[in-house]
């Protein structure tokens, strides 16, 4: 988070409704970081990602792809193909 998203206890308190629209923020007290907000579609987002990270086929596949060897497809052809 960068320290433009990192609000004081009191600005959170006096500000909340409005920094809840926000995707994430941080509360700081002291000068220190002790909660963190973060919206339901980060969270979700969040979670998808540490499944996808959890399956080995995912984990290849990146691996293909990173090292340039993942399989090109035409999307028009995938259409057909799945339409089919």
């Amino acid at each position: 988070m960068t320290s433009d998203s990192t609000v004081t206890v009191s600005q959170a308190q006096a500000n909340l409704p409005r920094l809840i629209r926000q995707d994430s923020f941080a509360i700081a007290r002291h000068g220190k970081v002790v909660g963190v907000f973060l919206s339901k579609d980060r969270i979700e987002a969040l979670v998808e990602s540490m499944e996808l990270l959890g399956n080995p086929d995912f984990i290849q596949a990146l691996k293909e792809h990173k090292a340039a060897r993942g399989k090109q497809f035409d999307l028009a052809e995938l259409d057909v193909e799945m339409s089919a």
